[in-house]
């Protein structure tokens, strides 16, 4: 799905890498996120038909599910053979159910400390 040499260059690095500190510019890599997500899109209105106004609907439903994907390969096929920074976890939850975060927010802030 992203570029394979930037995928390797990330594997070399270690445990934690952080994108933002990246050796490429910013330029470089909004460019690079905007290849891999129109790859997606692209995709999706392939499975969808050939209809050109498919290619617009494949962006909606991108845009709409992204971040539940992720969880969701995260959660459920990632985590079950390698460990993930509690972090992210915390950044995708509060991301897909904001509602939910307030509420573990609230929690947490009240109770443990």
């Amino acid at each position: 799905m992203g570029n394979r040499k930037t995928e390797s260059y990330a594997a070399d690095l270690g445990d934690n890498v952080n994108l933002k500190n990246s050796l490429f510019g910013e330029n470089w890599c909004n460019e690079l996120k905007e290849i891999d997500k129109h790859e997606i899109i692209a995709r999706i209105s392939e499975i969808m038909g050939a209809s050109p106004s498919n290619l617009h609907l494949a962006e909606k439903i991108f845009d709409t599910v992204k971040l539940d994907m992720t969880r969701y390969v995260i959660h459920h096929e990632f985590c079950r053979c390698n460990s993930v920074r509690s972090d992210l976890l915390l950044w995708l939850d509060s991301r897909t159910n904001p509602a939910k975060a307030k509420k573990l927010s609230k929690f947490m802030n009240k109770y443990l400390k």
